[in-house]
């Protein structure tokens, strides 16, 4: 298997708009929580925001890397007042992402080392949110 370069930025790029839409949507849903278990919840929303952001620079390095430039676009943002709501809104983007970087894997070259370990750190930091998100709401 070839790198398509063309075809591997265009999707990293479209990965990086989750990426900025993610990072803004937990810190937004950070400064909106509100409740008995509001301190806990605000701390995980903000250091899940911190993972977003560093997957966002991952990713852009690795676009500008391959001769590509970063978008600055920002994807599709949904927050909720209810917590709970926001946890599930959150849970349903995760797994979303996890799909999304489980197909842009399988068309990296396991011989594009640093590609590929890159787009794996990204896909697995997301898999660990899906699971943390899922004991937050009971599944």
């Amino acid at each position: 298997m070839t790198l398509d370069k063309t075809k591997i930025i265009a999707l990293m790029n479209e990965g990086l708009e989750m990426e900025y839409a993610s990072h803004i949507q937990y810190v937004t849903q950070a400064a909106m929580t509100t409740g008995p278990y509001a301190e806990g919840l605000i701390a995980r929303f903000e250091e899940i925001a911190s993972d977003e952001a560093e997957h966002a620079k991952i990713l852009r390095a690795r676009i500008a890397a391959l001769g590509g430039v970063p978008t600055t676009k920002v994807g599709q943002i949904q927050v909720h007042k209810d917590s709970l709501q926001a946890v599930k809104i959150n849970l349903k983007y995760e797994r979303e992402t996890v799909t999304f970087y489980r197909k842009l894997l399988n068309l990296i070259p396991h011989d594009e080392v640093i590609l590929y370990e890159a787009v794996e750190h990204v896909l697995q930091d997301s898999q660990e949110h899906v699971e943390e998100l899922e004991r937050l709401v009971g599944k």
